[in-house]
């Protein structure tokens, strides 16, 4: 049998009319940020991407292999006087490129509800907010490095106006606070310990931002207080994390350099956390320098950090990294450039440094010559040269597996990949 339903358009038209009639809709805006490519290695297996164990992120140009996308909506809710009432919502879901039809489950990593202009002087271009969200992150966009990764759920005030002087904020994050000790270089100072119980933990986020200086450039402060979860069966341990940030503008660009201090609680290397052991007392340093400079054909960016941690009295764990990228760009199309990084790391086990070298050449097309153009789709070479003391593990880790020996640079201390690659954010 065959059905038939008829819908005139003056009905059609009709409906949406009465819907318009009885309802207010909020005007969404969709943005976001999305990667995705193919390639393979020398060694005639899948794309495959090297990156040293336990250091502060990875020189990424031609060096990620992974599918990766957050796709965020936002709504104006609401206006009353000078207030306006927003809504921010953020999914990302990501895969390993194992097959053509991958599985994936999404995760919701913002969503969270604003009021802005809640007040009058001070509080006149301040903001009250409640929910899940990335809260005011730090990164280092070449490393895919985040030095300042403050997320979960929260509330807070933020843009409060101190005499001219810059902005505070204040913000109190409410989340799990384990620790994964199977990520380095924390299994080179635990590499037996398991956190148990509920590592829930609260985290007191301060800052004052925006401090000028004139044509010196401005400071940002930012304090991270951490304290553990009142249950008596679980031993914590609180801390703090202190960065301080310089910015000015250079070549068309900025230089921003930081340094950051954690102590306990806090670790420089997974964020604002809290061991689940009273005992620990860990200290870390970083400092870290980077640029981006977009002057007529020629943009780019550079990078030098050095970290170290140390825990009680063992040995002191130490990272240092160094590169740049440059572009040279022909047209608003059509650009050449590549990455040149260097990263070690030396672990607190007393272990051998263990150092990486990586270069990649590549060929791009882009919706404009800023170094911050997107969408861009590039092809691209990357070669890697890595020592003794790295080779055979999983650091030159495949996007698709993970499985170094079945890529064939078990044996090895270098090797390369090559493919194409897609990157927009909107």
């Amino acid at each position: 049998m065959q059905f038939k339903i008829g819908i005139t358009p003056a009905a059609v038209a009709l409906a949406l009319a009465s819907f318009a009639a009885t309802t207010q809709a909020a005007t969404v805006d969709f943005h976001g940020y999305a990667r995705s490519g193919v390639g393979a290695s020398t060694e005639g297996g899948s794309l495959v991407c090297f990156k040293n164990v336990g250091s502060m992120g990875a020189y990424r140009l031609g060096n990620e292999c992974d599918t990766y996308m957050e796709l965020a909506f936002d709504a104006n809710l609401a206006e009353k006087g000078d207030s306006v009432f927003k809504l921010h919502t953020m999914i990302v879901a990501g895969t390993q490129q194992l097959n053509d039809w991958e599985q994936s489950a999404p995760a919701w990593r913002q969503v969270w509800a604003e009021a802005t202009n809640v007040g009058a002087g001070p509080l006149s271009n301040a903001s009250l907010w409640a929910g899940k969200r990335y809260y005011k992150r730090q990164n280092v966009d070449m490393l895919d490095f985040w030095y300042v990764e403050v997320a979960g759920p929260g509330a807070g005030i933020e843009g409060i106006d101190i005499g001219g002087v810059g902005k505070f904020s204040y913000a109190y994050m409410r989340t799990g606070g384990d620790l994964d000790y199977n990520d380095p270089p924390l299994n080179d100072f635990f590499p037996n310990y398991s956190a148990g119980g509920n590592k829930s933990m609260t985290n007191h986020d301060l800052r004052l931002e925006g401090i000028a200086l004139g044509s010196y450039g401005s400071i940002d402060a930012i304090l991270n207080i951490a304290s553990p979860n009142n249950r008596e069966d679980v031993k914590g341990k609180g801390g703090y994390a202190f960065t301080a940030q310089h910015t000015i503008g250079v070549l068309g660009g900025f230089n921003r350099i930081h340094a950051s201090f954690a102590k306990d609680g806090s670790n420089l290397n997974h964020g604002t956390k809290w061991y689940a052991d009273d005992t620990l007392k860990y200290e870390g340093f970083q400092v870290m320098d980077q640029m981006v400079f977009d002057s007529g054909p020629f943009n780019g960016s550079a990078v030098i950090g050095y970290q170290s941690d140390k825990n009680g009295d063992g040995p002191t764990a130490k990272q240092f990294t160094i590169g740049v990228r440059p572009w040279y760009h022909f047209n608003d199309l059509y650009s050449v450039g590549g990455e040149l990084g260097h990263i070690e790391v030396k672990p607190g086990n007393g272990a051998e440094t263990r150092k990486l070298d990586k270069l990649t050449v590549a060929a791009q097309i882009t919706a404009g010559k800023s170094f911050w153009s997107r969408p861009a789709i590039r092809a691209y070479y990357t070669y890697a040269k890595w020592n003794d003391a790295l080779k055979g593990s999983n650091v030159t880790c495949t996007g698709r597996d993970c499985n170094v020996k079945a890529q064939g640079f078990d044996d090895t201390t270098n090797g390369a990949s090559y493919g194409m690659q897609f990157e927009a954010w909107w």
